[in-house]
């Protein structure tokens, strides 16, 4: 399984990081994507409201499915699936562990893209609530094992907040990666083998 995880996008960036994943998924050579839109609900930002996919990513070489469709999971045959981000950890899921099919074309596809909070519940576990308020630890699926994912990462200062998270979860990785940045890997290979897409930072700690 080949994995790419993006930190997000600050304000206004939205464009910018959508043109990465873009790149990313036309290099892979997809003939379908898979989107699980759950993490946002409603979009407080105009850049994340209405059809945001269509109107950033233009790949009219790839089928494109949604995850809110139940017709689509049902047409996706292995296919990428792109998670992205939003505020709503704990609905995106809730949402992915209540469908059985869907949740087993995650754990079986050959390439996965996370976006922020799509990034996050890859884990074992993800932070839920704010960084400088209260917040709890929730199991994630799983994907990269004994592992807690921070985005936005030094641009929300979340250095401190990854190092208490690995300690409460008794995590053995923790991955912190910068907005407009991702880090790519396969699956199997990950620690020790990773590519930085973008120009921030990327820090993997390890107990």
């Amino acid at each position: 399984m080949k994995v790419i995880l993006f930190g997000g996008a600050e304000l206004g960036q939205a464009a910018l990081e959508l043109k990465l994943i873009q790149r990313v998924i036309r290099r892979l050579g997809v003939k379908q994507i898979l989107h699980i839109p759950f993490a946002r609900i409603h979009a407080t930002e105009a850049e994340w409201s209405g059809d945001w996919y269509h109107r950033y990513v233009h790949l009219p070489e790839v089928e494109y499915l949604n995850a809110k469709n139940k017709v689509d999971i049902a047409k996706a045959r292995s296919p990428l699936i792109f998670i992205s981000g939003g505020s709503k950890h704990v609905n995106l899921i809730k949402k992915i562990k209540a469908n059985p099919r869907l949740l087993r074309l995650i754990k079986n596809a050959a390439n996965i893209i996370g976006e922020s909070a799509g990034a996050m519940v890859l884990g074992t576990y993800f932070r839920s609530g704010r960084r400088d308020g209260p917040r709890r630890l929730l199991k994630g699926l799983g994907i990269l094992k004994h592992t807690i994912i921070e985005p936005h990462y030094t641009q929300r200062n979340s250095q401190a907040v990854l190092v208490q998270e690995m300690k409460q979860a008794r995590a053995r990785y923790g991955l912190g990666i910068d907005s407009l940045t991702a880090i790519e890997f396969e699956l199997d290979k990950f620690p020790e083998k990773y590519k930085k897409i973008g120009h921030g930072s990327i820090e993997i700690k390890i107990v």
